[in-house]
């Protein structure tokens, strides 16, 4: 069903006088030339006009597009009936400051000047004054049926009404989640913060479903947590409502079918801090970057690294780009100019995570060589080398999944390893404490994040169990619940809520709420 734009003119017009927002209205009547013709109830609209209650019937044609000669018939009557009560000043009012008597005064010179000299007499005679069509009574009568044809009823707040029935439809068919705060002018849900606490996510908020034959490789929230962005081992990447699962059509190249997309597998993605960039990484060593809103290129790095693309990361300023690569090199890409700014090499596998700290002093990195490596991002020097895993003696050093910084201990980072523990790394390059899971079927962690007030690290074991770990005393809570069938691959929290997003080999990509 196709909505006509004069419908929706009509429809806040009618908001407008039932808020009483004359100017307001007047204004986009002239603007559009579109009137409603309506009034509250059209009985009593023809009651008043019998009745002679001129102030209610001017108020109510006053926004209502009738006939002009219509109008005239009506403002003659009334001004002829002020007459003979010898209320001159707002007979005179009607006469020569309205615009039906401006139009009578162009086009019937004669019937104008009639009426003016009925404003100048003593005594009236309303047999004379009506031209003989009539007494004042069946005149009444006869304008009364005149206007009623010309007018109209529509129920009270349709407007609101109709938003109303739309949001119920939408939140049946899932588009909006029941229960949450939705911000209806810019049709997204609302970002609701929490009072204050860190909360381990314990039941299945929604699901993002991938088609046959795809799965996510990669995902990240977007910066106000309204998106989470996945990329696919076809390549693709899309954005999804971080409430709901459901895609975001509000971003108009996704509404029209067009893609952001890779020649291979998408093996990272981030957001720029603004929010407005997203940066992918492929299985191929190409990295792009795109604008969000229109889905159009803004960056190519056709020459990242020869190897997958296991990590990117935008810079505080959003004006460089850090990737790390199977290949074993870290690099520094500058956005505006495309090129390669700065190389770090040292790591003898595979780099897993690359990030800059708060200050953008810093690279932090990790790899399958079971390092973590702290640099200096201006000479790509080397300050620090640190093996968390090795104090497990007579183990061999597990390699390394992610490094991340903590919010509000812009120093510290967790740093989770191919085993059953957990690390705290301070910048200056020192272990700080460690968690380990309980005793139980836990051989190693597949992923880590820290949830967005630095409360809590979760992280997820071998047999998808969610582990919760409090970062000031170290202890594991008791809830595990397992997540999915599947092996998970990567995860990553929510920046201001209890949500986590999780994605593995399968076509489901589950997102979990407290």
């Amino acid at each position: 069903m196709d909505v006509e734009s004069a419908t929706v003119v009509r429809l806040v017009e009618q908001f407008l006088k039932e808020h009483n927002l004359q100017k307001t209205l007047e204004t986009l009547q002239k603007e559009t030339g579109i009137s409603i013709n309506t009034v509250d109830n059209v009985d009593t609209f023809k009651s008043d006009i019998i009745k002679g209650k001129w102030e209610a019937v001017l108020a109510s044609v006053e926004q209502a597009g009738i006939a002009q000669g219509k109008l005239v018939d009506l403002y003659e009557h009334i001004i002829i009936e002020l007459v003979e009560l010898r209320d001159m000043g707002p007979a005179r009012a009607l006469l020569r400051q309205t615009e039906p008597m401006e139009i009578m005064r162009t086009s019937q010179p004669d019937r104008y000047l009639k009426l003016e000299q009925l404003l100048s007499r003593t005594s009236l005679d309303l047999n004379d004054a009506f031209g003989g069509k009539g007494t004042k009574e069946s005149r009444r009568v006869e304008i009364a049926n005149s206007l009623a044809s010309e007018v109209s009823t529509a129920p009270p707040s349709r407007l609101l009404t109709l938003l109303g029935h739309s949001i119920q439809w939408q939140k049946q068919q899932g588009v909006i989640p029941d229960g949450v705060p939705y911000d209806l002018f810019y049709g997204r849900t609302q970002e609701v913060v929490s009072s204050g606490e860190d909360k381990p996510p314990t039941k299945l908020l929604a699901t993002i479903k991938f088609p046959k034959n795809e799965h996510p490789g990669s995902l990240a929230f977007s910066p106000n947590g309204e998106y989470i962005a996945t990329g696919s081992i076809g390549g693709f990447i899309e954005f999804w409502s971080a409430m709901t699962g459901k895609i975001a059509n509000e971003l108009d190249f996704q509404a029209k079918g067009s893609l952001m997309m890779m020649e291979d597998a998408v093996t990272s993605l981030a957001f720029s801090h603004s929010g407005d960039l997203v940066c992918a990484g492929a299985n191929d060593g190409k990295v792009k970057a795109w604008k969000v809103k229109s889905g159009s290129i803004a960056k190519r790095f056709p020459a990242a690294h020869s190897q997958r693309v296991s990590s990117v990361a935008f810079s505080r300023d959003d004006t460089q780009i850090l990737s790390g690569s199977a290949d074993g090199i870290i690099r520094i890409h500058g956005l505006k100019s495309g090129n390669m700014l700065r190389e770090f090499r040292g790591h003898t596998a595979a780099i897993t995570s690359a990030v800059f700290t708060e200050d953008m002093s810093r690279v932090v990195s990790t790899s399958d060589d079971g390092s973590l490596r702290i640099w200096e991002s201006g000479s790509a020097e080397c300050l620090y080398t640190v093996l968390p895993g090795s104090d497990k003696l007579g183990l061999s050093m597990p390699g390394i999944l992610k490094a991340q910084a903590i919010p509000g201990r812009p120093t510290e980072f967790i740093v989770c390893t191919k085993s059953p523990t957990i690390y705290i790394v301070g910048i200056d390059g020192q272990v700080k404490r460690s968690f380990a899971a309980k005793q139980g079927p836990c051989n190693e962690f597949l992923a880590a994040a820290v949830m967005p007030r630095g409360k809590l690290v979760l992280a997820v074991s071998d047999t998808s169990a969610l582990h919760c770990f409090d970062i000031e005393t170290g202890l594991p809570l008791d809830n595990t619940p397992k997540i999915a069938d599947a092996e998970i691959f990567g995860m990553a929290c929510h920046p201001s809520l209890s949500i986590v997003a999780f994605f593995s080999n399968d076509r489901h990509v589950p997102i979990w709420a407290s």
